[in-house]
């Protein structure tokens, strides 16, 4: 189901770059016709739409697809400048065969693959492609930067601050003070950086938003009818979970240690709203947010890796199954009532799951 969800939304990003491909091309040719019109040269629009539509649509296919499927993982690592220079590189030679190579194999004129490789024709198609996949680059980037909230800050709907019901999922890597202390501070930033870079993915495969990094710890947070569909906002702590244990030999060979993150989940309202000129932020405001922190300060007292709230863990046992264990009623700083805590137990720990 994990594999299907990432696919799923690549493919739904691939679809979007697509769309985006093909508005540019529109504009493209609408930009082309007026300019041949307006120096008395005859142009139809309709056709040249209809010769670049098949092309637009095809190039985000196959180079959008290619993309996200294949070239991002890697180069997101890079800085932008660096990879465009790799995705410029990658594009030369397909523009060779398709805007040289392939029209002068038809070239009744006598038209050789030199002579367009040096006209400011090809060199046009070049630049064009390329500055189209540097802009791609961008705006997936961006769209990492924000995260699956991102389309917010475009439209302006946390402008004025909203009433939502969210889930909060606060992330603390265990041992952390020890850790850097035995580490140094470089070498202890090195490991925050791929650590999070990790756990990046199940975030994002959740449709989790990333709401804060504080030194070792991270939220994340899921409009509540998101988080719990298909139970993503556990899911993705579990996933987060497995995939340390899979990289727990290349973590013990670089840095001595397998390293853990202790999570809290919690939901509640909170007031939604973005604040900032300069930086905008979003933020978010209510006593969901402190107790869900607070939460996840209780793990260690109780020797688990996450503790839930009975009120979310009631919302997604209706959707499925969950290997829990109850803690029972803690009282947590700053609350007045005790508040019901549950865990997600570790599959070793367990022989069946228990709903």
């Amino acid at each position: 189901m994990d594999r299907f969800a990432r696919l799923k939304l690549r493919a739904r990003r691939t679809l979007l770059i697509t769309l985006g491909w093909v508005v540019v091309g529109l504009v493209t040719d609408l930009f082309e016709h007026n300019a041949l019109v307006s120096h008395g040269v005859q142009s139809e629009l309709l056709r040249r739409i209809d010769e670049r539509l098949l092309i637009s649509v095809l190039a985000g296919l196959f180079g959008g697809g290619l993309y996200i499927f294949l070239l991002r993982d890697r180069l997101r690592r890079l800085p932008y400048f660096s990879a465009l220079a790799i995705m410029a590189a990658l594009v030369f030679p397909v523009v060779v065969a398709t805007g040289a190579w392939l029209p002068a194999q038809g070239d009744h004129l006598g038209g050789t693959t030199t002579e367009r490789l040096y006209s400011l024709n090809w060199l046009g198609q070049y630049l064009y492609w390329t500055l189209l996949m540097g802009a791609t680059m961008l705006m997936v980037r961006l769209s990492d930067q924000y995260g699956n909230g991102g389309v917010g800050h475009l439209t302006g709907i946390y402008h004025k601050p909203q009433q939502e019901l969210r889930i909060f999922m606060f992330l603390d890597m265990r041992s952390s003070t020890s850790i850097a202390e035995d580490l140094g501070h470089v070498k202890y930033f090195r490991l925050l950086n791929e650590l999070f870079s990790d756990i990046t993915d199940p975030i994002v495969d959740s449709r989790g938003e990333i709401y804060q990094y504080v030194g070792d710890e991270i939220s994340v947070s899921w409009p509540l009818k998101r988080g719990i569909n298909k139970q993503r906002c556990v899911r993705c702590f579990l996933n987060i979970r497995a995939k340390l244990q899979r990289r727990a030999a290349h973590y013990e060979q670089r840095y001595g240690i397998v390293p853990g993150f202790k999570a809290g989940f919690h939901y509640g309202e909170v007031t939604t709203g973005e604040v900032g000129l300069v930086k905008k932020e979003r933020i978010y405001s209510g006593d969901v947010v402190n107790t869900a922190a607070r939460i996840q300060n209780s793990c260690n007292e109780h020797g688990v890796d996450n503790l839930i709230s009975k009120e979310l863990l009631d919302l997604l046992l209706p959707v499925g199954p969950l290997p829990v264990r109850e803690i029972g009623s803690i009282s947590l700083k700053g609350k007045k009532s005790a508040v019901s805590l549950w865990t997600i137990q570790h599959p070793d720990a367990v022989k069946a799951p228990v709903s």
